[in-house]
């Protein structure tokens, strides 16, 4: 019988040469593909290479024991009360839905789950590890059935890659295990290694420590923790520290009961408004196209100085669907849009902002009603993805400080569930919610930290940085040779390299990606960029694109 086996590059220590069976024609050779990360990102560009049903030997390479949850949705970076901020039916299916998942787990399963059966429905917020045990679910199927049907698919767990090199001859992933170090040679490399998270120091000195793991939270208990961010991250976060100290009692209403009613712990999220995110809002789906502001209006504006014309066609449309939002926040003036969008629920205050916001959502999810001018800058926020990369460097500057707080505003709502825990925080006294302004210091208070901005000056013990995944370049990958050998092209997703012409390195790794795109992080664009990287690597092998 005969077998694919994976050809090693020079090196020390070894690899498991695991094989599959192939009814491959006598002499063909696969093609060897290596997706490095094993999260979601990853999960996608392999259920579309498979589709294209063309053979190949596929190697996964994952950093730790267990594959498919990425660091979003990992046990022990998570903790089982953290929420995602994805409904079921938005999460891209991959063998099967994640509704039909849950409904296809036994009661047991689900009771883990903390998960009752009237709750399973698309619109239903899960733990995030519970899309972890789905993804997992999901990237077993999808290699049973690949080696099935005569792939290779090899899975390296606890493989850390240490540089990409591009050769003549292909490209060398160098990787180290508990055991040794070691290198193979692969035709085309797919980049997934997803999220990643460190504590740095602040130019002051103040070290900012990482949300995540959030276990590691746990040593910061009895202490005034400060949380830069307000958003799901720095929800997370407050979540995580909550559960050190107390607990959620949710049978009615939402109370935080603490362990000790004599413990110091406070915490405080700063951020630059000082608001809590939206509370997730109904709207249909899939959305329905702007009558002005859409991709074949946005083609025929032509360059340069593309924002001001496509941000008045986005603004004809506001006046059109929503004349009372569009007279408060008047979107065809660019500068100062931000604060007119956001201007109602600074003057309300944060906690009232938050509770109002709650209500209207509630009451708009039972009448499955939308508020028009959040389902046009939903949309628009799509439109607007596609031509970002055609803007200067003053246009992008301009959007990123006014237009692309509105959008984030509405797409990063979260699931009600963790607004009620914000607010259930507060009422116990532990949690408060400071505006920082445009500018703030951070600087040294002995042992501890001061941040002072709008809202006057606040000390704490330990100071969190949860202001989301920040942006990175190919050479804060951690692969030095692929750094200086390759350049990274955003509108291809491509690096290319001159030493490897018929090899394909494509880079889809979240944080390289964002610096481009500020909306790729959520599962929809997740997919999106899974597919695209297959789609380089099935052009360079000729075969079609996936379906």
């Amino acid at each position: 019988m005969k077998q694919a086996k994976l050809r090693p590059a020079r090196g020390k220590g070894g690899i498991a040469h695991a094989a599959v069976p192939s009814a491959r024609p006598r002499g063909f050779t696969p093609p060897r593909v290596a997706i490095v990360g094993t999260g979601p990102t990853a999960i996608y560009a392999l259920k579309h290479l498979l589709e294209s049903g063309a053979p190949m030997d596929i190697h996964l390479f994952e950093r730790e024991r267990e594959i498919g949850t990425g660091m979003p949705y990992r046990e022990g970076a998570n903790l089982p009360q953290m929420l995602s901020n994805i409904g079921s039916r938005e999460v891209p299916p991959v063998v099967e839905t994640l509704e039909g998942f849950l409904r296809s787990c036994d009661a047991a399963t689900r009771r883990e789950f903390g998960i009752e059966d009237y709750e399973i429905g698309p619109e239903t917020f899960y733990p995030r590890l519970v899309l972890g045990r789905y993804f997992m679910a999901q990237i077993a199927a999808m290699i049973a059935r690949a080696r099935g049907g005569g792939h290779g698919v090899e899975v390296h767990a606890r493989h850390v890659v240490t540089d990409i090199v591009p050769a003549p001859d292909g490209v060398v992933v160098q990787f180290e295990t508990p055991h040794a170090a070691d290198a193979a040679t692969f035709d085309h490399v797919i980049i997934a290694t997803g999220h990643h998270w460190s504590a740095r120091t602040d130019g002051s000195g103040v070290l900012l420590h990482a949300p995540w793991p959030a276990e590691r939270l746990r040593r910061f208990a009895g202490a005034h923790v400060g949380i830069i961010g307000s958003s799901l991250t720095a929800i997370d976060t407050a979540i995580a520290l909550a559960s050190f100290h107390g607990r959620f009692e949710e049978a009615e209403g939402v109370r935080w009961l603490p362990n000790s009613t004599d413990s110091p712990f406070r915490m405080a999220m700063l951020s630059r408004r000082g608001l809590l995110p939206d509370a997730d809002w109904f709207y249909p789906l899939p959305l329905p196209e702007l009558p002005r502001f859409n991709p074949p209006a946005v083609e025929g504006l032509g360059q340069p100085g593309l924002l001001s014309p496509a941000q008045n066609l986005l603004a004809r449309d506001l006046h059109q669907l929503d004349p009372a939002y569009a007279a408060l926040t008047r979107p065809e003036k660019i500068e100062g849009y931000a604060d007119r969008h956001f201007a109602d629920r600074l003057t309300k205050g944060s906690w009232t902002a938050a509770k109002a916001g709650l209500e209207e959502a509630v009451a708009d999810r039972d009448a499955r009603r939308t508020a028009a001018w959040r389902m046009a800058l939903l949309a628009a926020h799509l439109v607007y993805e596609t031509i970002l990369p055609q803007f200067t460097e003053q246009e992008r500057e301009l959007f990123d400080r006014e237009l692309r707080p509105v959008f984030s505003d509405v797409y990063a709502s979260v699931p009600h569930r963790s607004i009620r825990r914000m607010l259930a925080l507060h009422d116990a006294g532990v949690l408060e919610l400071h505006r920082l302004g445009e500018t703030y210091t951070i600087l040294p208070d002995g042992l501890g930290a001061r941040i002072s901005g709008r809202s006057g000056e606040h000390r704490f013990d330990h100071l969190i940085d949860a202001r989301g995944q920040s942006a990175a370049t190919l050479d804060d990958l951690g692969f030095p040779t692929l750094s200086q050998r390759g350049r990274f092209d955003p509108e291809t997703l491509r690096v290319a390299c001159d030493l490897c012409p018929a090899s394909t390195i494509a880079c889809v790794a979240i944080p390289v990606v964002l610096r481009h795109n500020p909306f790729v992080q959520g599962l929809e664009n997740v997919e999106a960029l899974g597919r695209r990287a297959a789609d380089n690597v099935l052009a360079s092998l000729g075969a079609p694109k996936a379906a």
